[in-house]
């Protein structure tokens, strides 16, 4: 998929100059969601910061980003990160890493993702998990007043993927919903929700 430029722009920005927490707010589950050890892809690692929490946790982690700017301060930002980063974007994802994963972590990435191409991004992140394995995601709704023409005030390209429709697709694809939390967040204009599947 290519990415748009607003997007791309927004994100070159922020791997400069954006500020975020030392941890997200999805990592607090990782721990109950993945197997000690596990094997784990965060697809959409941005500036490493999940990939990071989840080698200090105990997990054999990977990421995948498309953003140069983001993966750079991937890099930059641990040691460890040396060959666990590269770049892929959904749908394209391929098979990162040889594929083969025991999780997939995704956060703050459908949502720039069209409605028409989520069948096949939620079909990607299904093809690089083994079986029994499990998909932990977080999935933003923004005030739809706050979007014009498929764009977020920040010029991204921002879809609300309904999450009744996310579920189905992946129960679609095989898998079975397990949890579904909202995340409490100071922000009012966008809700965020944890979704853990495993198939």
């Amino acid at each position: 998929m290519t990415i748009a430029p607003g997007t791309t722009a927004f994100y070159d920005r922020w791997a400069v100059a954006g500020e975020e927490a030392p941890r997200s707010a999805m990592s607090r589950h990782f721990e109950s969601a993945f197997a000690p050890g596990a094997r784990v892809l965060d697809v959409g690692c941005g500036k490493g910061r999940d990939i990071v929490a989840l080698l200090d946790m105990g997990f054999d982690a990977f990421g995948v980003e498309p953003n140069d700017a983001m993966r750079a301060q991937a890099l930059a930002r641990d040691a460890r990160l040396r060959g666990r980063v590269e770049a892929a974007a959904l749908p394209a994802l391929g098979q990162p890493f040889g594929g083969g994963f025991d999780g997939v972590a995704c956060s703050a990435v459908l949502m720039h993702v069209p409605d028409d191409a989520l069948p096949a991004s939620l079909a990607a992140l299904s093809a690089v998990l083994r079986p029994r394995a499990r998909l932990l995601m977080a999935v933003p709704e923004m005030l739809p007043e706050l979007l014009a023409d498929g764009r977020d005030p920040d010029g991204r390209a921002f879809t609300n993927h309904a999450t009744p429709r996310v579920e189905q697709l992946l129960v679609d694809l095989g898998f079975a919903l397990l949890r579904h939390d909202e995340i409490p967040t100071p922000q009012t204009d966008t809700r965020w929700r944890v979704m853990l599947f495993e198939r």
